[in-house]
């Protein structure tokens, strides 16, 4: 989902899906952990909190390097296993 636009955090060079059959599986990322999401964070925005609707409602943004502002819409389909 993010090749091309991530970079390696030791050289700065992009980063890029592959399908080589070469590579041992300690270079390959499975999944997006915690610490490599936390890694790629560059804000995060808290909005006022909304109570119009009887209940507090509080949106927050998070910025990620390189990509920008995710959808909250898309983010919750990922994490339910849909893909986009």
């Amino acid at each position: 989902m993010f090749s091309g636009i991530v970079r390696c955090a030791d050289c700065g060079e992009k980063l890029y899906y592959c399908t080589s059959k070469n590579f041992e599986a300690r270079q390959d990322l499975d999944e997006l952990t915690p610490s490599v999401l936390n890694d790629m964070v560059k804000a995060v925005y808290v909005h006022a909190p909304d109570k119009s609707k009887g209940h507090r409602e509080q949106q927050i943004d998070i910025s990620y390097d390189l990509v920008g502002i995710l959808p909250a819409s898309l983010l919750n389909d990922l994490q339910n296993g849909e893909t986009a």
